[in-house]
């Protein structure tokens, strides 16, 4: 995808820039000091430079940058000066109109002209659209509200839908973005790290946030999603009051808060600034709900202290921390999941899956979520990832026990159903009674029929096979028996990998739902049971989440993290 970017100099598109480059786009970035960009981008870039494209030039003026939006895939506009930057004097606020105004004018006139089209412009506004609306809850379906930022976004936003009848056009009304690096947030830290920090004003009126993982996450799905269009409010799904955001706040830096900032004082240091800090806006994400988003910080705890610690710890070297994860409940595809993977990236710790799918349903789960790591799969049985040439296998049914299996079924007279599983996930069918010869690298036997027929085949496979050890027998799904190998253990894998890459079991911790997983629990430094585990899995585990799924998983990691 070739991507078209102004406001590549601010907090967010600096990370908007490096989120494409690393998903190997190639990015054309507008800039007014090319100098000045390249310090600020400088290492992360350097590896990238073949697919970026830097031009300097004032995106408010007709110029020769209008014709690289030619050929684009899409456009995306974040140019505007800083609404807290400066006082809010008459040239100011001049400048707050021109630097958006004008320069959507101009990147639709851009459009206009192109021979091939974007397919989309992403267009940057803010929930300022809203005016001051004190408790009621907001959606995109609001009308603008009253003040100079809703009607700065009104037509700021107003320049952009002129791009409709030509492309798809998405105008991005952003809350408080939560980022250390920009925005108003290192100004808050200034304040509250001296012990100066208070709530604004009442600190009655709403806050709509959002942290800037969670933003760029969503202009990737709008850039996926073609059936997502017009305004969408990019926030959180829970706004708090400005009091709670100073408690959470205080709370995470371990400071007090009893210095409030009385309304007038503001409107004297901020001039019309102020309405920035003193509007409430309780806005809601209708559209990405709608869409099934899944934030990663949907709270304002988890998000103060996602963002205070996104990745810069003190870590010697990488794969220090090992982080298993069981998938039994997860749907494959969840793009949350991608994130969770790089955020554990970023913070040098490695992701196992784990899991009770055979070898080809955790492959095409891998697939499907676009991810590549590690998995635990037939319980303990393999360690493999996508390449099927990396399969590591640890336990195995041998050929006398495959046919000591099939000899006591078919004693056993139940009319069952007999699956032979190799190593690469291949499965060899019979039904019982019945003969079937024994197949090479086999890995698992799933039985399945009625539970009581099954409780029959059972005690003639226990006296012989179960009992002296020389199988593992996963009982725990109705109408099926899962037999493996007696070294199929997800925690005797764990310990596989843990000796390859040099991770003591101390730091070596587990995030579990499923039953199987109770060797996990019990032998990990620390477990996490996702809400609505099994009493048991619970019990075993050091804490439980509030959440389950995905959003439990994402919950968990921010602990571990």
């Amino acid at each position: 995808m070739r991507i078209f970017i102004t406001g590549g100099s601010g907090t967010i598109g600096r990370r908007l820039v490096l989120d494409r480059l690393s998903r190997r786009h190639e990015v054309i970035a507008i800039t007014r000091s090319r100098s000045r960009f390249m310090k600020a981008m400088l290492p992360e870039v350097a590896e990238y430079s073949d697919s970026l494209e830097v031009i300097e030039a004032n995106p408010m003026i007709p110029g020769p940058w209008q014709q690289k939006v030619d050929g684009c895939d899409a456009v995306i506009n974040l140019a505007g000066a800083g609404v807290l930057d400066r006082r809010w004097t008459d040239s100011y606020r001049q400048l707050l109109r021109e630097s958006r105004i004008d320069t959507t004018y101009q990147i639709v006139r851009a459009i206009e002209g192109a021979r091939s089209r974007p397919g989309i412009l992403l267009n940057a506004s803010a929930i300022g659209f809203y005016g001051d609306r004190e408790d009621r809850e907001l959606d995109e379906g609001d009308q603008v509200g009253e003040g100079f930022l809703a009607d700065l976004c009104n037509q700021w936003e107003s320049q952009a839908w002129r791009a409709e009848p030509l492309t798809r056009v998405i105008c991005m009304r952003f809350g408080m973005i939560l980022d250390r690096e920009g925005g108003a947030l290192p100004r808050m830290l200034k304040i509250f790290k001296l012990g100066l920090g208070g709530r604004l004003a009442s600190g009655r009126q709403h806050v709509s946030w959002i942290v800037w993982q969670d933003l760029l996450a969503m202009i990737d799905m709008f850039l996926r999603n073609d059936q997502i269009r017009g305004p969408v409010n990019v926030v959180s799904p829970h706004a708090v009051t400005n009091r709670v955001f100073t408690k959470a706040l205080a709370s995470q830096l371990r400071r007090p808060a009893l210095f409030p900032a009385p309304a007038l004082a503001l409107k004297l240091a901020l001039g019309g600034g102020s309405e920035v800090v003193l509007a409430s806006q309780n806005v809601k994400p209708a559209l990405m709900e709608k869409q099934s988003f899944k934030w990663l910080a949907p709270s304002i705890d988890r998000a103060l202290r996602l963002v205070m610690d996104d990745g810069v710890g003190e870590r010697s070297t990488f794969g220090e921390r090992l982080i298993v994860l069981d998938i039994d409940t997860i749907s494959p595809g969840e793009p949350l999941l991608r994130r969770l993977l790089r955020r554990a990236n970023e913070h040098e710790v490695r992701i196992v899956l784990s899991t009770s799918m055979g070898p080809e349903g955790a492959r095409q789960f891998l697939l499907q979520s676009r991810i590549e790591c590690q998995v635990i799969a037939a319980d303990g049985a393999v360690i493999m990832k996508r390449d099927p040439s990396s399969l590591i296998v640890l336990s195995e049914l041998t050929m006398k026990i495959q046919s000591d299996l099939m000899s006591s079924i078919t004693v056993s007279k139940q009319p069952v159903v007999v699956t032979f599983e190799d190593k690469f996930g291949k499965e060899h069918v019979v039904t019982a009674p019945g003969k079937m010869d024994p197949i090479p690298d086999c890995i698992r036997c799933k039985v399945t029929g009625d539970p009581k027929m099954l409780e029959q085949v059972l005690k003639f496979i226990g006296d012989t096979l179960w009992k002296p050890g020389h199988v593992l027998v996963n009982r725990d799904r109705p109408g099926r028996l899962d037999i493996v190998g007696p070294r199929s253990e997800r925690c005797i894998a764990v310990q596989t990998l843990a000796r390859k890459w040099g991770v003591p079991r101390p730091s070596i911790d587990s995030i579990v739902s499923n039953t199987r997983a109770l060797g996990l629990a019990r032998w990990c430094g620390t477990s996490i049971a996702l809400s609505g585990a099994a009493s048991e899995v619970q019990a075993e585990c050091d804490v439980q989440t509030e959440e389950s799924g995905i959003e439990g998983v994402a919950e968990a990691v921010d602990m571990l993290l």
